[in-house]
């Protein structure tokens, strides 16, 4: 198989706009093979997440099993791209795993995996990296004269009415962005390493197109034609630690950066919004309805006449921070404004 049997999707974690194009690329590739970022060891949980029990948000959840308190989680929620990656393998009878490194290595001690001098945290493995690659959406955000990445992939890929080509766009930026980069972390270039072995092999197994879905930032590297004994060097002596793996309920404000998870998004709920209202115009006005609908039932006056006000402050909002619509800050302002007296 050649290179171009194999598309690359980058997409942002928990990202209701990079789901909702990766279902179209998907329907349209039709590849035999889905490749997911994630615990490789957990690969067999996957098909799990189809079953009608699976009620997301859910987490895959990995402890040592010498230290059941040591915990890890991976969170999927209805809008995450990996959830709706998956629900289409095995609708599609494709093949879907996981290749990212397995949890037997990610809970082993960061001083084995890692081979750094930190304390052993993985806060302090990232502490190493720059800026541009700690973060690479915030950086690309301020060289496009926003704020912040949250408001910028909004515009840019989660609520632009004709994103276009978009995977191949955050490709380029992407690579662009790690171009004469510094040596990563060690941590994060054997993760890396591993997926692209873990590619390699999916293209000798299977005949026919094969997608792989990861973090934007991983696109370039994972592109990238190197040795395999390079990688296989890397992760060579790699700490391992026997490990539990299970699926476990998972909350919606747990999926927020608020609560300290990463990847998290900055609102949840606003998030799970825009995937159930995809393909409509008016979900702007759908979320301004549902605010009015809380408020009344807690007592609150709210008449129609401030929804509208509400509604058009939200677009007036828009226009002066020169977004393409209204996001999840124009119409939270709005909100406080109209409706909060």
């Amino acid at each position: 198989m050649g290179l171009s049997d194999v598309s690359y999707f980058g997409i942002r974690h928990h990202g209701p706009g990079s789901a909702d194009s990766l279902v179209q690329a998907l329907q349209e590739l039709k590849p035999v093979a889905v490749l997911i970022e994630g615990p490789a060891d957990a690969s067999p949980l996957l098909p799990l997440l189809a079953r009608p029990e699976m009620q997301p948000p859910v987490a895959l959840l990995c402890y040592p099993e010498d230290d059941p308190a040591s915990t890890s989680f991976w969170p999927f929620a209805e809008f995450s791209p990996e959830y709706q990656a998956t629900l289409w393998a095995v609708t599609n009878n494709a093949a879907v795993r996981f290749i990212d490194l397995p949890s037997s290595a990610r809970t082993a001690p960061i001083e084995a995996v890692g081979e750094t001098e930190s304390d052993g945290t993985e806060a302090n493995v990232e502490a190493d990296l720059a800026p541009h690659l700690r973060d690479p959406i915030g950086t690309l955000a301020q060289a496009a004269g926003y704020e912040d990445g949250e408001s910028w992939w909004s515009d840019i890929i989660e609520q632009n009415p004709q994103p276009g080509p978009i995977f191949a766009a955050i490709a380029d930026a992407m690579t662009t962005l790690r171009d004469g980069e510094g040596p990563l972390a060690a941590f994060e270039a054997k993760r890396e390493a591993h997926m692209r072995l873990e590619i390699a092999a999916a293209r000798k197994e299977f005949d026919g197109p094969i997608a792989i879905v990861c973090g934007a930032f991983h696109v370039p590297a994972l592109q990238a034609t190197r040795p395999l004994k390079e990688d296989q060097a890397l992760l060579k002596g790699l700490a391992r630690r026997k490990s539990m793996m299970t699926w476990a309920p998972w909350t919606g404000p747990r999926l927020a950066l608020g609560f300290g998870y990463g990847a998290g998004v900055v609102a949840p709920g606003w998030c799970k919004h825009l995937w159930q209202t995809r393909g409509q115009g008016d979900a702007s006005v759908l979320w301004l309805a549902k605010i009015a609908a809380v408020l009344r039932a807690k007592g609150h006056m709210v008449s129609t006449a401030s929804l509208i006000e509400a509604e058009r402050l939200a677009r007036t909002l828009a226009v002066i921070r020169e977004r393409p619509k209204p996001g999840f800050e124009e119409l939270r302002d709005a909100a406080i404004a109209a409706l909060f007296n």
